[in-house]
């Protein structure tokens, strides 16, 4: 089995959720009843974000048991978009999230 298959099994683990064959697909990687999961598994990721921006995030929240998140956004455009580990993101989710009144 090739390993972006194996990437995509411990993916779909993760989520509780199932791989859908290359033959089935017409979008996503993972069937799951929440989330659209679409996997990318790469020989190495970007050293600026997942050594120093994660690295940051991680080191920052270590002290205070938070989730480390990192947040990124791309100049001129609204969108906003969120890394951080896969364990930590389903703990996350299995816990009520912040209602948009109790923002800070």
């Amino acid at each position: 089995m090739s390993n972006w298959k194996r990437f995509e099994r411990r993916v779909a683990a993760k989520f509780g959720g199932e791989r859908i064959p290359i033959t089935g697909r017409k979008e996503l990687d993972i069937r799951h009843p929440t989330y659209g999961i679409e996997c990318k598994y790469r020989k190495s990721l970007p050293a600026w974000l997942f050594q120093h921006a994660v690295g940051q995030a991680v080191t920052g929240s270590a002290k205070s048991g938070k989730i480390p998140v990192v947040v990124l956004g791309e100049y001129n455009k609204s969108d906003m978009y969120v890394i951080a580990k896969i364990e930590d993101f389903v703990r996350a989710t299995r816990q009520p999230l912040m209602s948009e009144q109790e923002e800070l």
